[in-house]
């Protein structure tokens, strides 16, 4: 082959993105390849974004990870020696009543799960709780994706399981959360470093603007800040982009590229900074409150700070209370603590500082949620490979991420062996 077929166009970098080009640049099939990496931002990371604010490391979009369940993760943190410590959230206070029972509700329901695979969590709930026990058990949860139509039961067990706050209520209870010091960023940052060193070239302020047909392939069109344009059409070109980018790309996707479907939630993170840690008095610090009003989770994080953290509907309600201007966002944020915590506003203080962060489609996940799913999809043509971690089991986790990138990293590498050897052979033959 030529250095040209010896070439692979990444677009993304993001864990999986990054994954992905390390994984060929450390292969001795992918020897002297050219790997380029395309990103929109002028960072590395994706949903990995990291802040500094009051001396704090802030993770804005992914922010912990379970030792039993995350193991590439876990994994990869031990090898970077990168800093990590105890994500403290998996002890609840309860507020509500039914979580006294939730466990051992859920428990008796799940053998029930496959009967109702075609169903929503929410119908399946009110099938033997009825409509009103339903309600309060997903209030008590905390997730309002759970009521959404597209939630099936097996992914609402999936989502109860694999989140610290809630897995108090499965057999999952006692895993072990961390979270990096330095925020996730710290992570991908170090992945970048190595795939620099590997000589992996990054190219960032590109944005993927297009993915057009020609000929016999398809190319990936990228344009730059300044609007200048460039087609890809060499070589393996991926796209670590997630369902929702995907589909504004191409009108056709899924469809034309798999069977399977997608579904995204809506998340809001807002942090908030205090004079006096106000809550250790009331005996919640590295406690979290599932609340029963707009805010949901709300969490307190040693002596530092505050935080809630909501997705569905009510990430869309906080955005639009920010939208409305900073003091009326943080006089309805005072307003909830207090009825969180059956406290008057007036004894929550005023927030000093604080940060938020929106994202429209902050977890994207496969509706199906069956194990046979692949790890990435391609084109009719195999002249684009997709891939992300709303293909695998861990669909909004940085673990999702890794292993879409390896698998589809391994598949390139296995089908590069499998030429050469067919090549071999030909050689040999002649």
């Amino acid at each position: 082959m030529s250095n040209i077929e010896h070439s692979v166009s990444i677009v993304g970098a993001g864990i999986s993105g990054i994954i992905c080009a390390l994984t060929l640049a450390r292969s001795q099939t992918c020897k002297n390849w050219s790997i380029n990496v395309y990103e929109q931002k002028s960072r590395v990371g994706g949903r990995a974004h990291t802040t500094f604010i009051n001396d704090q490391f802030l993770d804005l979009g992914a922010g912990r990870f379970c030792s039993q369940i995350h193991v590439n993760v876990y994994e990869l943190v031990k090898t970077l020696n990168l800093e990590y410590e105890t994500f403290p959230f998996t002890q609840l206070k309860a507020s509500q009543p039914i979580q006294k029972e939730l466990k051992q509700l859920l428990d008796n329901l799940k053998p029930l799960i496959k009967e109702h695979r075609n169903e929503s969590f929410s119908h399946f709930l009110s099938t033997y709780l009825g409509k009103n026990k339903a309600l309060d058990v997903i209030m008590a949860l905390g997730y309002d994706s759970l009521s959404l139509p597209i939630i099936s039961p097996s992914i609402a067990y999936d989502i109860i399981e694999k989140h610290p706050e809630t897995q108090g209520f499965s057999e999952n209870i006692g895993y072990q959360w961390y979270n990096l010091k330095e925020g996730f960023s710290a992570l991908t940052q170090a992945l970048y470093e190595q795939a620099l060193l590997l000589g992996v070239n990054f190219h960032f302020n590109q944005e993927l603007v297009a993915i057009e047909h020609s000929f016999d392939s398809h190319n990936l069109i990228l344009e730059d800040h300044k609007g200048l344009r460039q087609t890809l059409s060499e070589g393996y070109k991926i796209v670590t982009l997630p369902p929702s980018r995907m589909q504004q790309l191409d009108s056709e996707f899924p469809t034309r590229w798999t069977d399977y479907s997608y579904g995204s939630s809506p998340l809001f993170k807002g942090f908030f900074f205090y004079s006096e840690p106000w809550w250790q008095e009331l005996g919640l610090t590295d406690h979290v409150v599932i609340t029963r009003n707009p805010i949901r989770k709300l969490y307190f994080k040693d002596s530092k700070y505050v935080f809630f953290y909501t997705d569905g509907e009510n990430a869309l309600y906080w955005q639009d209370m920010f939208s409305q201007g900073e003091q009326h966002y943080l006089q309805a944020v005072r307003n909830f603590i207090a009825d969180a915590l059956n406290q008057s506003p007036e004894s929550i203080p005023v927030a000093h500082s604080h940060t938020h962060k929106f994202w429209i489609h902050g977890v994207e996940f496969s509706k199906e949620c069956c194990p046979e799913h692949p790890f990435y999809l391609t084109l009719g043509d195999d002249s684009v490979i997709s891939l992300s971690d709303a293909y695998t089991h861990h669909c909004g986790w940085m673990e999702g991420g890794i292993l879409a990138g390896r698998h589809t990293a391994q598949a390139i590498i296995a089908k590069q062996s499998t030429q050469h050897h067919t090549h071999e052979k030909e050689v040999a033959y002649i």
